[in-house]
This record gives C-alpha cells, sequence and structure tokens, in this order.
C-alpha cells in the first residue's frame, strides 16, 4: 500500500493532473471547442473541482501556458493553439492584458537569449534584442498559421529560412541609436 499523501501532495498531484488533462484537450479539440467539462472528465474530476482552481477556461488555458515548457510548446498543433487563444483575447481588453504580461515574459526571456548568443559570437545586435524577440515571435505566429494551408512553407519544419534569419541578426553590426 503506498503512503497517503498529504493534503499539499494531494493538491500539487490534482494540479498537475488537471494540467495534462488542459493540455490533451485543447490540443485535441482547440481553445473554442474544449470545454472545463471535458477537461475535468479527461483529469477524472468532477467539474467542480476545476472551478475550485480556476475562475474560467481563459484562467486555466493562462495558467497552462505561463507553465509550458520548450518541449510542450513544440508539440504538434501548440503554436495554432495560442495563436487561436490569442485572437480570443485580443477582443476582450482584460484578457488581453493578462495574455500580454505573459507574452511579454516570454519576448524578454528570448531577448536575453538573443543578447548571450550575440555576446558570445563577439558581436553585437543591429538592432535592440526585444525588437528582434518580437520579431520572432511575430513570425512564429505567421508561421504556425502558413504551415497550416502548406506544411512545406519556408522550408519544412527544418526551417532553413529562420535559421538563416536568425544567423543574420546574431552577425549585424550593434546600433548605437544614433543611426535611427
Amino acid at each position: 500500500m503506498s503512503p497517503r499523501l498529504s493534503r499539499a501532495e494531494q493538491n500539487d498531484r490534482n494540479r498537475a493532473l488537471l494540467f495534462a488533462a488542459a493540455r490533451r484537450v485543447f490540443l485535441a479539440r482547440g481553445y473554442h471547442a474544449a470545454t472545463l467539462e471535458q477537461i475535468a472528465d479527461d483529469a477524472g474530476f468532477s467539474k467542480g473541482v476545476v472551478y475550485s482552481r480556476f475562475a474560467s477556461k481563459a484562467d486555466l488555458f493562462l495558467a497552462l501556458l505561463d507553465l509550458a515548457q520548450r518541449t510542450e510548446r513544440e508539440a504538434p498543433g501548440w503554436r495554432l493553439l495560442v495563436t487561436e487563444f490569442r485572437i480570443h483575447a485580443a477582443r476582450d481588453p482584460e484578457l488581453n492584458r493578462r495574455y500580454a504580461a505573459l507574452h511579454a515574459r516570454k519576448a524578454e526571456g528570448i531577448a536575453n537569449a538573443l543578447t548571450l548568443i550575440s555576446e558570445r559570437g563577439g558581436e553585437g545586435l543591429r538592432f535592440p534584442p526585444r525588437q528582434l524577440a518580437e520579431l520572432v515571435l511575430a513570425i512564429d505566429t505567421g508561421l504556425a498559421l502558413e504551415q497550416q494551408a502548406n506544411p512545406d512553407a519556408l522550408g519544412g519544419p527544418d526551417l532553413p529560412v529562420l535559421r538563416w534569419l536568425s544567423n543574420s541578426f546574431a552577425s549585424a553590426p550593434v546600433l548605437t541609436g544614433e543611426e535611427t
């Protein structure tokens, strides 16, 4: 017989089960078609358990998005799912504000990575790292949509065009701000 879980351990386990179920249901059905009842059923809980932790489907999705690791973001359909949610959030000022805060953290992380790559290469970036990060995110969103119509867009899954673009950013001279 396995040892009884503490309340905190049980809470963490239930939360992990909900997130795993939410990820499966959202990826399978899309944001709009997924329901909290489907997510609860998939996790083996009542809908009340979901509502005891999250006020809405959007709250659950934002929490899932906040926890998403790189491997989750690479799952088939993830970029399209996030794009669907972004469009939904864009029409709701409060939800858009909350999504924008998560998105800003992601952009900042990419900007920091670009800065580190640039410093390791001994050359600066031609444009501010934050702007480059935003460009990378915008391209990623467009690519998710483009590859729905044409899976081979921009060279297919290997993305040679994006590799070339990121290499161009890393080798470009730094602007001091006076040139702009």
